[in-house]
Order: C-alpha cells, then structure tokens, then sequence
C-alpha cells in the first residue's frame, strides 16, 4: 500500500477546523469577562512558539510522527510508554469532543433522544472516514472549512444589528489576574490541543511544510475564535455569556432580521458538526495509528472499528452531567494536557536537538 501523503492545504484545514472545533460552541475560558478577547490574543502569542518547536520536530525527523519520535529518541522500552500515554491522550480528547457534542444534542438540539444515540453516529462516521485514509479526510477538511467560512461570515454579518458596543466597557474591570487564567484556558483549550497533529506527521510531505500547516492553521483558527467571541460578547454581555453552556447558538438565535431570517441557529450547529467531525476523526487516527505502532501492527486500519467504538462508549460514561462537563473543561483540564501538550515535547525537542547535534559533530 503506497503512503499517504496530505498537501499544506489540505493540513492546514485540518488543523483549523480542529483548533476551532469545540470552542466554536462552547466558547473559552470566560472569567475575564468582556476582556475575554484580550486572553485569545495572548493564547495565540503563547502558541505560535509552541508551533514553532512542534514544526522543528518535522525537521529532525522527516517522515516520521510523534510515536517514532518517541521511540527513536527514548528507547523502546520508555518511548512505548511515553507512546501509550498519547494514544490514551487522543483517544480522551476525541471522547471529550463526543461527549461536547451529545450533551449540545441532549440540552439544546434532540432533547428527547438518548445521548448515546447521535454521538454513536458521529462516531461511526468518523470510523468510516478514518478507514477510508487520511488523504479522504483532508479533502473533506478543505470543503468542509470553505463551507464554514462562509457560514461564519454571514452569521456575523446578520448579527452585527444585534450588537451593543456598550457591553465591552469598562475594559479590563477585573483586573489582569481573570485575563491571565484565561489566557492559560485558552491556550490549553484548544490551541495547543495541535499537538495530537503530531501523531500524523508521516502524512505531511518531508520537507518543509509543518511550519506553514500548524502556524498558519493556528492563526487562521484564532482569527475565526476572536471573532466568534468578539460577536457572542456583543451580543449577549458579559454576565449572560457566563452563564450559558453553549452562548453561540443562544447568540445566533437572536438573530431577526425584519421579522423574516429568524431561527438560523441551525446553520451555525451545522458548523459545530463538520469541526466536531475533523476533530474526532483527527484523534481516532491517531489513536489507531499509535496502536499499531506500539504493538507493530501492518496497518491501522485494522484497530479503527475497535478504538472508534472504544471512544464512544467512553465518551458516555466520562461526565456525569454538563455541569461535571463545563467544570472539567475551564478548570481541570488547563492542568491535566499541559504535560502532553508542553513539557513532553519540549523534552522531545531538546534531547532530539542534542542528539542531532552530537551526529552531525561525529560526522565532522
């Protein structure tokens, strides 16, 4: 079977739709309040660095992803375990994503459908794509971020008569302390989440394109989040956007233009999917892929029916209810990705940096 390879423009609507995914719906972290914006800005300065070292690992290692990474430069036996805590990372982070989706189905959407019900079908979309190859899901990603650009752009066109300016002032009237731990939400959730990106670096071409994908996916993706909450913000206020689980499909429900566009909030739910659908699909493949790397598998195709029922099922059982949900996503999980996210690849980076460095001296 001939490898996979995805172009850079491809990649990079991957990458936006993954980053914007969840948070397109369920916002960032909100305790700064009308200053909420301000913590995104500081989110994507503290990312754009991190891309920067996720797209140097592409370089150390053309052709490879994070698993071989790990192994080549840990060893066998601590690259495998360092291994096994990413495959369990993605398989987590895309029954989170699941689970974000089945309670938006059960308190907004399909209120009298059981919960398993559309995240089973999302799920086994996703399994479909992922058996199907990566090259099919980046075809689908580029569509799929044409159709929500413009989406987007025509929600917030029709919300601007909705806006009031007032509700962003008095600027900063919380002080930097809120903005600040935004900022760290913000940049845990869901900018660095592209580090599950890594787990498909084989698919990238081997020279010089992971630099453009993962900035350009970041900026592109904080650009449209900026904007998202800039519009929930305007529209709603500040006290009542803390208030709500999901403030954009309350915010473009409040859309009424002379009596006639009324009810579009669909539209915008049809934009939550197609991200929620790269997204899972993105960490199902990783998942599978890390398996079949770890225990030397051919392919990974022959695990994605197994691990995409696998995240289902514990993306049914991970939350008690919305509340246990909206807690874990603003305060604990800041805490819990930043090893995965942060301090193993920036270990990775340097000991690959040393490594290289000691090579090319021998070779000299």
């Amino acid at each position: 079977m001939s490898k996979e390879i995805i172009p850079a423009g491809q990649s990079i609507s991957i990458a936006v739709l993954f980053i914007s995914g969840s948070s397109l719906f369920m916002g960032t972290s909100g305790q700064s309040g009308n200053s909420s914006w301000i913590a995104i800005i500081f989110a994507i300065s503290l990312a754009v660095p991190l891309m920067l070292i996720y797209a140097r690992l592409h370089v150390l290692f053309p052709g490879k992803d994070l698993y071989d990474m790990l192994i080549a430069v840990f060893g066998a036996v601590f690259g495998r375990v360092l291994s096994c805590l990413y495959i369990w990372y993605a398989l987590h982070l895309g029954a989170l994503v699941l689970r974000n989706f089945g309670e938006f189905s059960k308190t907004v959407a399909l209120t009298s459908t059981p919960m398993i019900a559309p995240m089973l079908m999302i799920g086994l979309l996703c399994i479909w794509v992922v058996n199907a190859g990566m090259e099919v899901l980046g075809r689908s990603a580029k569509f799929l971020l044409l159709f929500s650009f413009i989406v987007i752009v025509l929600i917030q066109l029709l919300s601007v008569p909705k806006f009031e300016y007032h509700h962003m002032k008095p600027l900063l009237d919380s002080g930097w302390g809120p903005v600040f731990a935004d900022t760290a939400g913000s940049f845990t959730f869901p900018f660095a989440e592209i580090v599950i990106f890594l787990g498909a670096f084989n698919v990238l071409p081997a020279k010089g394109s992971a630099t453009r994908v993962l900035v350009s996916g970041s900026l592109i993706a904080g650009i449209i989040i900026i904007f998202v909450t800039l519009r929930n913000l305007l529209v709603l206020g500040p006290d009542i956007l803390s208030s709500l689980y999901f403030p954009s499909y309350v915010a473009v429900s409040r859309i009424n233009i002379g009596d006639f566009l009324t009810r579009i909030e669909g539209s915008a739910a049809i934009v939550f999917v197609t991200a929620l659908f790269i997204k899972v699909s993105l960490c199902l493949y990783v998942t599978c892929n890390g398996v079949s790397k770890v225990f030397k598998l051919k392919s990974y195709r022959s695990v994605v029916l197994q691990m995409g029922l696998i995240m289902v099922y514990l993306s049914d059982f991970i939350y008690k209810d919305i509340m246990e949900m909206q807690y874990f996503a603003y305060h604990i999980y800041k805490v819990y990705a930043l090893p995965f996210q942060v301090v193993i690849p920036v270990m990775l980076w340097i000991a690959a940096e040393v490594l290289s460095r000691r090579k090319s001296s021998k070779s000299i």
